[in-house]
């Protein structure tokens, strides 16, 4: 689907979406729970749903809100991923725990994303990890045992989340340890957090997060919080050409991406929370230097905000950038080039110089990649002229209702037929 964006002014109040990270986390959780949970709120996306087909192959049963869990078994089927690396990555452990060989599958790049870290730990404890030339298709078995496990702090976050939910179940105890600082700290601490809310707990002391064994997932009825990572679009269409109020954000969330608030603060935004309310108006800011090393997500519409501030804004540790559904330092690139924005991309770093206003009249293209398709359509509300997206339907993979959302604010976009 290729469409039209014209420049508006967004203005009205908004019920930001549920997580995507905490949908994946509280269904999985529920999933390891022996009885019925409710998770209410969750999102419905591409990837919240090939993590639920996934776990449906594993033999857990899903009715509406409600999860059965704690009943676990090998798959018969090949396990489909979709595009979702956090459904591979989380579940890959997942497959661990049977003799029996399980299949994985998927579509898009994920094929290509790394799994070097689980085929480093099958390696050492002799587990299967058969592929061919790209990642996946990919057969793996276990069965699973307990002990220690290195990873080096560089990595995604992901693969220490799918270790974490399973090490748990096994009779002995078990440690990740971290050769490095690990990047994306908050993301394993939601998952932490969200084990706890089910009756399993651990100790991070340091580099050891310390596991002990035998324990049991309880059953839990709780609700899916909203998503900072989604909110970060509108929070910025706010500062660039609008009058929003956001709600469903809960400011005690452990949520990495809620960075986005101290870093907007830090470009000069003034912003209200006024109980679960956080308005945020039209207002000039100033570019600063942002690290992107925890929060990768973030990158896309961070330098959409940086290409229309004043001054120089400088990303550091884009790197982790390069490695999700695009390349998106690339993506970024191409787009805010065609847009006249005058960007320098290093091998470590982007500066951006922002401009008062961009000239638009231009086509772009999404690369396939939800974040880059909705960053494009945030930057089109400050442009002279429409610009045209291609591919613009990608945004379901996270966000089906983005442009539904974006219209009830006054947002407009036509499709090309």
């Amino acid at each position: 689907m290729d469409i039209v964006l014209s420049p508006r002014k967004l203005e009205g109040s908004l019920s930001v979406i549920s997580s995507k990270s905490m949908s994946h986390r509280y269904l999985i959780a529920a999933s390891l729970a022996n009885g019925t949970s409710t998770v209410g709120k969750l999102l419905d996306s591409d990837d919240i749903t090939a993590t639920k087909n996934a776990l449906k192959n594993f033999g857990v049963r899903f009715e509406m809100s409600k999860v059965f869990g704690g009943f676990l078994k090998p798959s018969e089927h090949a396990i489909d991923c979709n595009e979702s690396g956090s459904t591979l990555r989380f579940l890959i452990p997942f497959a661990w725990l049977f003799n029996k060989p399980q299949t994985f599958i998927g579509r898009g790049k994920l094929p290509k994303r790394s799994l070097k870290v689980y085929e480093n730990i099958a390696k050492t404890y002799n587990y299967q990890f058969d592929y061919k030339n790209d990642f996946l298709p990919l057969e793996t078995s276990g069965p699973l045992k307990a002990g220690d496990y290195y990873i080096s702090g560089d990595t995604s976050s992901q693969f220490v989340t799918g270790l974490l939910f399973v090490l748990p179940l096994l009779k002995d105890d078990s440690r990740i340890i971290f050769t490095s600082t690990l990047e994306s700290k908050d993301y394993a601490i939601m998952t932490i957090e969200t084990m706890k809310a089910f009756g399993v707990h651990v100790m991070w002391d340091d580099k050891i997060i310390k596991i002990k064994g035998n324990q049991t997932y309880i059953p839990k009825d709780l609700n899916v919080e909203g998503d900072y990572s989604q909110a970060a679009f509108y929070i910025v269409a706010g500062l660039i050409n609008g009058n929003i109020t956001l709600s469903n954000l809960d400011y005690n969330s452990f949520q990495g991406d809620k960075a986005i608030l101290n870093i907007i603060r830090n470009m000069g935004a003034k912003v209200t929370i006024d109980g679960e309310y956080l308005k945020i108006t039209k207002q000039k800011t100033y570019g600063t230097t942002i690290d992107l090393k925890d929060i990768p997500d973030l990158g896309p519409i961070l330098m959409v905000l940086a290409s229309l501030s004043k001054g120089k804004t400088t990303f550091i540790n884009i790197e982790r950038l390069r490695i999700k559904e695009s390349d998106r330092v690339l993506a970024m690139q191409d787009m805010l080039t065609r847009l006249g924005v005058d960007i320098k991309v290093y091998e470590d770093k982007v500066i951006i110089d922002g401009k008062e206003l961009l000239e638009g009249g231009v086509t772009v293209d999404s690369y396939l990649d939800h974040r880059i398709a909705m960053a494009a359509s945030i930057i089109a509300l400050r442009c002279k002229n429409p610009i045209t997206l291609t591919n613009a339907e990608v945004v379901k993979k996270s966000y089906p209702t983005f442009y539904e959302d974006y219209q009830s604010l006054g947002g407009e976009i036509y499709e090309i037929r």
